[in-house]
């Protein structure tokens, strides 16, 4: 795809995924991390033939099919994930939610083509390698992107844990806050004051708008809008909060795990190498002046 034509798919996807969070109350410009993929997807998507039908490995969302379609709308796109229910699709892709990229439910040589983006690595790649190898035409086209170890999206996430840790383990944010509150004449007051200094602190450490200050703040709030509400109900919003901190936690380790995988890329491999498939191209996919943050492998 040459620049002019990559230039008017991108304006023209960007446009449609701004149009589809139109009620959403946070307003952003381009996103240029996804600029970077979409600009890698379109080059792989070009080589592609006519009416191509395409596996999308770990689609979540459907945010890659949704750029391979933008770049091919010709192309026929399936997208599986572990998680289920997906979002609804539009016209030329489908999503299939509760599918192990493991334990694929489609024939032999159904595909002609399979992409990931930021999923392979997360599972048993060497499964996976066979599964593939076994739902695409001989001569396939692959295409998997997979994050770096030493890659900027991996710094930002192992900051914020960093951050998470320093709220709810070393300050001990949510466990002073409960036994503050611990019935319903308890003083809100001390624990909403407790909250705002913690708040401070984490922007004075960390910068304001960091997540060691965005949780004692929106502890502070719930503390300050539930006042007057019922205590049962309080404790529950507090340990939502708590819950969310958590998660994400899980999720950075999962990422961490993820880059390892995706690093050790003679393992990553070995599936397709033991069938004799190797990489043809290696794409470093970055923003511009930095490093890389991802890879396209192209076998």
């Amino acid at each position: 795809m040459d620049r002019v034509e990559k230039e008017k798919a991108w304006k023209a996807f960007w446009e449609r995924q701004q149009s589809s969070t139109a009620g959403s109350v946070v307003s952003s410009g381009p996103d240029p991390i996804t600029r970077a993929q979409f600009d890698a997807w379109a080059d792989f998507s070009a080589h592609l033939k006519q009416g191509a039908r395409v596996l999308d490995l770990g689609t979540g969302g459907g945010k890659l099919a949704k750029i391979l379609l933008q770049a091919r709308p010709d192309l026929s796109i399936v997208g599986i994930d572990l998680s289920s229910p997906l979002p609804a699709a539009p016209d030329g892709i489908e999503l299939i939610g509760g599918i192990s990229m493991e334990n694929l439910p489609f024939p032999d040589s159904h595909f002609d083509a399979a992409v990931s983006q930021f999923g392979f690595e997360y599972g048993d790649t060497d499964l996976i390698s066979d599964e593939i190898l076994r739902v695409v035409k001989t001569g396939s086209s692959i295409g998997l992107m997979v994050h770096l170890g030493g890659g900027p999206i991996l710094a930002h996430n192992l900051k914020r844990k960093e951050q998470i840790l320093w709220v709810k383990v070393k300050k001990g944010l949510f466990d002073y806050v409960k036994e503050m509150l611990h019935d319903e004449d308890s003083d809100r007051q001390a624990a909403i004051g407790l909250a705002q200094n913690m708040a401070v602190d984490g922007a004075a450490r960390f910068g304001k708008g960091s997540v060691a200050w965005e949780l004692p703040e929106a502890v502070r709030r719930t503390l300050i809008m539930a006042q007057g509400g019922a205590h049962e109900n309080l404790v529950a919003t507090l340990d939502l909060i708590s819950d969310q901190a958590e998660a994400e936690l899980g999720r950075i380790a999962s990422l961490a795990d993820a880059c390892a995988a995706a690093d050790n890329r003679e393992h990553l491999l070995v599936g397709f190498q033991r069938q004799g498939r190797l990489p043809i191209e290696t794409v470093s996919v970055r923003l511009p002046g930095e490093p890389a943050f991802a890879e396209l492998i192209i076998m």
